[in-house]
């Protein structure tokens, strides 16, 4: 379905429907609200991309979630320059 034709279709669908369908009412809500911040989240997806060839130095995060009932020792507070020295293998003591 046409992009510019879609919100549009969605709102004149919940205008003719019958106010008793919640459900429906809610889904088509939920559906309107997510189309509408797609489009805001297209011009942020731009920015993302980084020029990989000047010579910047670039800081780089990323959150991780470690199971620590399957990995107990990952309990243990690391600092933000430990982190990028630890992987998997430190957890398990695999080689």
């Amino acid at each position: 379905m046409e992009q510019e034709k879609y919100l549009p279709e969605l709102m004149a669908e919940k205008d003719s429907l019958d106010p008793s369908f919640v459900h429906a009412m809610r889904l088509l809500a939920d559906e309107i609200e997510k189309f509408q911040g797609s489009e805001g989240k297209k011009e942020d997806e731009e920015k993302k991309y980084l020029d990989v060839i000047s010579n910047k130095n670039i800081k780089l995060s990323e959150r991780v979630l470690i199971p620590v009932k399957q990995y107990p020792k990952a309990r243990k507070p690391l600092t933000q320059l430990s982190v990028q020295f630890w992987s998997v293998k430190h957890f398990t003591g695999s080689d």
